[in-house]
Parts: structure tokens; C-alpha cells; sequence
């Protein structure tokens, strides 16, 4: 069984430049719908729709710029730091890595996501909350490793010896 997950771990690693191309993409995407809706006589009065969606758009096109922004406000680390995750080596190493590095996969697409909610903000004020709610839960899933070491490091004894022995 560890060879199958040895075998996937590189691949989970090709991912990431794969969801930033898809976020430059749609950044692309929203910017052109941002223009579209600036100039059109159909949307004169909603102007708010455009430049929600022109930010989604700027944000998509930085996403990494936004990855590191929201790491070094929380985790003052960069998160090319933290997606570079090597495990201690111990029985069960190649476990944590697959899980790790499948929680940070889903924590980049939860924050494109979560700019994709805050462009709906003028439609549905309650996408607001809930594209907040999805940056913050990315940033944790991206920084799991030091989010899980804060944790240790907060309650300490047991806790942190447990974490420290698991992510090392």
C-alpha cells in the first residue's frame, strides 16, 4: 500500500501549477465579463456587479500573490513554504504527506473559491460571509502544518507531543 501512495504523492504535487493556471484563467475570464458589464447599457445601473467582479478578476490573476498575502498575515510564513511540506521520517511518513498535501490541494481551490463567492456579493449579500469563511478555511488547509504546530504549541503537553511526533 505505501508504493500505490509513494506512486500519487508526485502527481498530487502537479496539481498545484494546474489550479493556478485554471485561476489565471478565470481571472482572465472575469476580467473580460467586468468590461463587458462596465460598457453595457443593458447593466447601466448595476455598476457594483462589475467591479465585484473586476476584483474576483484582479485576485484570480494574483492568486499565488493572494496565497502568500493571507499566509504571512496569518502564519507569517510564505505558502511556497508551506506547500513544500516534507514529513519526519517514521512509519507511516508517506500517509501524512498524501494527507497533507490533499488537505493544501483542497485549501487552494477553497480560496479561488472564496473569490469567486465575494464576486456574487452584489446579488446575494450572504456570499460575502461565506467567500470570507472560504479564504480563511483555504488559508488554514494550506498552512495545516503550522496551523497543527500552533495548536501543539498553545495547549502544550500531550498535545503538542502528539503533534510534533505526527508532522514533526
Amino acid at each position: 500500500m505505501d508504493n500505490y501512495i509513494a506512486n500519487v504523492i508526485p502527481h498530487l504535487q502537479q496539481w498545484w501549477p494546474v489550479i493556478i493556471l485554471l485561476s489565471y484563467l478565470f481571472g482572465l475570464s472575469f476580467g473580460v465579463i467586468s468590461l463587458v458589464q462596465a460598457v453595457s447599457q443593458k447593466h447601466r445601473f448595476n455598476r457594483s456587479v462589475a467591479v465585484w467582479t473586476f476584483w474576483a478578476a484582479v485576485l484570480l490573476l494574483n492568486l499565488p500573490s493572494l496565497m502568500d498575502a493571507l499566509s504571512m498575515t496569518v502564519f507569517n510564513q510564505t505558502s511556497e513554504q508551506s506547500l513544500g511540506y516534507s514529513p519526519p521520517s517514521s512509519p507511516g511518513a508517506i500517509y501524512i504527506q498524501f494527507a497533507v498535501y490533499a488537505i493544501q490541494i483542497v485549501g487552494v481551490i477553497g480560496i479561488a473559491r472564496g473569490v469567486c463567492l465575494l464576486r456574487d456579493t452584489p446579488n446575494q449579500a450572504m456570499n460575502f460571509s461565506r467567500g470570507i469563511v472560504h479564504l480563511f478555511g483555504g488559508t488554514l488547509a494550506v498552512n495545516l502544518v503550522s496551523f497543527l504546530r500552533g495548536i501543539g504549541a498553545t495547549v502544550g503537553g500531550d498535545v503538542q507531543t502528539y503533534v510534533a511526533k505526527i508532522i514533526g
